[in-house]
């Protein structure tokens, strides 16, 4: 629409111009030393007009030619750069492909002409990671990375600290990312890897103090991270209990979240345990007793009745309580037996472990009650015991993980200690 407005005023213009100057063409006259030029005013204008023109054109072909050797260069670099973008997606297809020599070869090529030689040196040194005679060459990359214009640090030694982890190399990873942690406390990438080297070092006391930084963060997920806390508070717990002292002990138990003090069985055995190795054994006998009340667990009252210290009266007369609600579990029979024998009312053990034995065989319940025949001078009843016993520990995998043969099938074996081995269909 503009177009047409400029054209339509244009020719009225000039139609008004051609008409006036038909009436009144004027007059001109140039004078220049013996020279005279006369005119009329109108030819002036339109030789001017052409004059203006014709400078106007050769400035601009002045100028174009003045920038022709930039503008060739610049669409030979364009040109370069799109080769180089070809390259970098078919070096990073060979790098996905496994094609480690070609990726790298492919990458190197790129970078030279690349927008972002950084990123080509870093998946090159990527490629290379993974030829395990050209560590060197690895590094190098890596350093050109750090050297390009576009390199980004903190990606570049990302990078270094994750080859060196993978090669097991935690040592020279560890200043690295403490130092990174130092200018950047929240970078989830560096939590990451330092996460991951305290690991691979077992330095479960920085790790420790990383936790609550991880969670915040999320730099992992709900189970890698309750697996890492798992983990870490397992191997302190051991720790402590190995060399430390039971203040210690009870500091970090205190320090333990309660989701692992409540609900992690292993972590509460492990707590028992170590309490136990320093004479803590009302302390331990609590802890499990509070945490079998919270929440029936088969694991803690096979733990509860291993303590093997402490008072055996108060512990079985805790351990009677559950009866009530768990007769029929032979875990628990196992436990009050073993609590039994260490009262030496040899009479009610005997009927715990073969009431659990009946319920279901294990090579525990048979091994104790092999020990009280033996201690009460059966000896033909005891050998038989701890004949079942062998069975059950040489039978099948899944016997060997617990799952036991049929109550009535070990009383047949028991009438008949030399006879071969039942087989048993276990779902």
């Amino acid at each position: 629409m503009k177009l047409l407005i400029g054209i339509i005023v244009t020719l009225f213009v000039s139609v008004w111009m051609a008409l006036a100057l038909r009436q009144d063409p004027g007059y001109a006259m140039f004078s220049i030393g013996e020279w005279t030029v006369e005119t009329s005013f109108a030819f002036l204008v339109l030789v001017l007009i052409a004059l203006f023109v014709g400078f106007y054109f050769l400035v601009r072909l002045a100028i174009r030619l003045w920038r022709t050797p930039g503008q060739t260069l610049a669409a030979n670099q364009r040109r370069l750069q799109r080769r180089a973008r070809r390259l970098f997606n078919l070096g990073s297809r060979q790098l996905a492909a496994g094609q480690w020599a070609a990726a790298e070869k492919t990458l190197l090529k790129s970078a030279a002409h690349s927008e972002t030689p950084a990123l080509d040196y870093l998946s090159a040194a990527r490629a290379a990671h993974h030829l395990s005679d050209v560590k060197w060459r690895r590094d190098l990359h890596l350093r050109k990375a750090e050297d390009s214009p576009d390199a980004d640090k903190l990606t570049v030694q990302l990078a270094r600290v994750e080859f060196l982890l993978e090669d097991q190399q935690a040592e020279q990873a560890r200043p690295i990312l403490e130092s990174l942690h130092t200018l950047n406390p929240r970078h989830p990438g560096v939590l990451l890897w330092l996460a991951r080297c305290y690991r691979q070092l077992g330095a479960w006391e920085p790790l420790q103090r990383l936790l609550p930084e991880l969670q915040k963060q999320k730099v992992f997920g709900p189970e890698p991270f309750a697996e890492i806390e798992r983990e870490t508070y397992h191997a302190l717990l051991q720790g402590a209990a190995a060399g430390g002292s039971l203040e210690k002990l009870r500091a970090l138990w205190k320090q333990t979240p309660v989701s692992l003090r409540q609900g992690d069985e292993a972590l509460l055995v492990d707590c028992a345990t170590a309490l136990c190795e320093f004479d803590a054994f009302d302390d331990a006998e609590a802890l499990l007793r509070e945490a079998i009340n919270r929440c029936w667990s088969v694991k803690l009252v096979v733990g509860y009745g291993m303590l093997g210290r402490g008072s055996a009266a108060a512990q079985l007369a805790a351990a009677e309580g559950w009866l009530a609600r768990h007769g029929d579990d032979p875990h628990l029979l196992l436990t009050l037996g073993r609590l039994a024998k260490r009262c030496q009312q040899n009479g009610k053990a005997r009927a715990y472990l073969e009431q659990s034995i009946k319920l279901m065989p294990t090579p525990d319940a048979y091994q104790e009650l092999g020990e009280l025949l033996e201690s009460l001078h059966e000896l033909t009843h005891a050998s038989q015991c701890f004949h079942a016993g062998l069975r059950l520990l040489v039978g099948k995998p899944q016997e060997r993980r617990g799952v036991t043969l049929p109550a009535a099938e070990t009383a047949q074996q028991l009438q008949a200690p030399n006879a071969p081995p039942v087989p048993v269909a276990v779902s």
